[in-house]
């Protein structure tokens, strides 16, 4: 059997290091492509300060919207308890409109849109709270409960342009939901748009469901006593 041919320690030093033959390999190629490797340096560079430099304008836009809400809200406020001297919707609404327009991809602009809107209600200007209103369910789309504030705040501004039918639907919308949050005074109001159109039997069977399920709701009271007529008045027809 053939002996192994033993490999010296003066061999191995002779021959060339794998790591250090490669290294040579990446700095030559580097001296040969300096251009080259510093334009791929420049852009990740580049690119980092870009994303830093976007993170750092969304924070600042984030906080100049705030700041606009903020002022939005207290004006307000002010204006729901009378505490300034009478001003017009457009100056009131001011600062909402600005984050609007100018910071539209923030988080301050869904609220300073529900603002506005509820604003533009307590001031009686129906219609701009309808367009508002309508505006909203994009940008809460994955919250039910502020979805179901959306469309009383549309049915009450509908109401108040006597556009019953219009207020009727987006009370059912409250009902056809799947959790209870506003159900009671969404049957409520739904039997009082009934009762608007003269369709009393519709009415009464959204009165009664008050009745039955909701006995913490606002318009409990009034919905019992309009059952209790309406089934005295069946009663003495017999």
């Amino acid at each position: 059997m053939a002996k192994k041919k033993r490999i010296t320690r003066k061999q191995l030093l002779k021959e060339p290091d794998e790591f250090l033959t490669v290294s040579a390999k990446t700095i030559q190629f580097m001296a040969n492509n300096r251009r080259l490797v510093l334009g791929v340096a420049m852009g990740v560079v580049a690119a980092a300060l870009c994303i830093a430099g976007l993170r750092y304008s969304s924070q600042v836009s984030e906080r100049k919207a705030y700041a606009l809400f903020e002022q939005g809200r207290i004006r307000y406020l002010a204006e729901l308890l009378g505490r300034t001297s009478p001003l017009s919707l457009d100056e009131t609404a001011e600062p909402f409109e600005r984050v609007l327009e100018k910071y539209h991809s923030t988080d301050a602009a869904p609220l300073s849109l529900m603002a506005y809107a509820n604003l533009s209600y307590h001031m009686g200007n129906y219609q701009r709270a309808i367009d508002l209103y309508q505006r909203a369910p994009g940008a809460f789309h994955k919250d039910g409960a502020v979805l179901k504030l959306i469309w009383n705040g549309l049915a009450y501004a509908y109401e108040a342009q006597d556009n019953f039918e219009s207020a009727a639907e987006h009370y059912q919308k409250i009902t056809a939901a799947q959790d209870e949050f506003m159900k009671g005074d969404a049957y409520y109001n739904y039997a009082r748009m009934m009762e608007a159109m003269n369709d009393q039997e519709k009415a009464i069977e959204a009165y009664k469901e008050v009745v039955k399920a909701y006995p913490d709701s606002v318009g409990f009271q009034i919905a019992r006593e309009k059952v209790l007529r309406h089934e005295s008045v069946s009663v003495a027809a017999k």
